[in-house]
């Protein structure tokens, strides 16, 4: 089991709602290395 995921609430709700959206969405994320960003990805439920 993955180790919880701790203060990224408000970044899961928006990866969530683009993911539930009947859009068209692209979606960019970066940021530096090493900062948890496959992690985010892999443990927002969609």
């Amino acid at each position: 089991m993955a180790a919880p995921l701790i203060g990224r609430e408000k970044e899961q709700e928006i990866l969530k709602n683009l993911l539930e959206s009947n859009e068209s969405e692209f979606i960019a994320l970066y940021g530096r290395r090493r900062v948890g960003k496959t992690f985010l990805i892999d443990t927002t439920d969609g």
